[in-house]
């Protein structure tokens, strides 16, 4: 399933910090393109540095990091589907804290739980799956058109948000894999289900 677009858009001005990310994430992305390898093993975040006591800002540099050119566009699509309803309905200063704690807690989950601290992750999934948890709790009747594959052909579907997140959170169960951070999902998306209303003005 692919989210197109959220039909219900919450009341506010520009969602600047949602652009901003998509921006800094998108200028990092080609700033390290040329030599990705030498910035996830400098910059990553691997969890023996961590448990070991180092290197805790990879926990935060890490976030602006990405593998691939798909890595970058599914992370920002998602960013851009979510974030821009989240982030009016919290505040610029609010989305951007809430935006970074989820970053942050499902990077320091992931090394906690790795079953091979010698592998080091990259990518802002962690705090976007935190937006999602908060979008499901401040917004779960809220219509995502979403793509849906059908027999040789695909079908644009309006879905409760509800629906379509606990269809994604299951997902991340099913197909579980260490070597993508799957861990970040899932605790991301918990963090973000559990703290969004200790940021939420209304």
């Amino acid at each position: 399933m692919l989210p197109l677009y959220d039909e219900n858009q919450e009341k506010g001005g520009v969602p600047f910090i949602t652009i901003l990310l998509i921006i800094v994430n998108t200028v990092v992305f080609f700033f390290t393109l040329g030599n990705i390898e030498y910035f996830v093993d400098n910059y990553g975040l691997l969890p023996e540095n961590i448990l070991s006591g180092q290197k805790f800002d990879t926990l935060l540099f890490a976030m602006f990091l990405h593998g691939g050119f798909g890595h970058l566009i599914s992370n920002m699509w998602f960013l851009w589907i979510f974030g821009d309803n989240l982030e009016r309905r919290l505040g610029w200063f609010r989305f951007l804290i809430f935006y970074l704690i989820c970053g942050l807690f499902s990077g320091l989950t992931y090394c906690l739980l790795s079953s091979d601290p010698n592998i080091p992750v990259v990518g802002a999934s962690g705090a976007i799956s935190g937006i999602l948890g908060g979008y499901l709790i401040l917004f779960p009747k809220n219509k995502i058109h979403t793509l849906v594959p059908g027999f040789f052909i695909f079908y644009t579907v309006a879905i409760p948000s509800f629906i379509f997140l606990v269809i994604w959170f299951i997902i991340q169960f099913l197909t579980f894999d260490p070597q993508i951070a799957t861990t970040a999902h899932i605790s991301g998306f918990i963090i973000g289900f559990f703290t969004v209303k200790l940021f939420d003005r209304k």
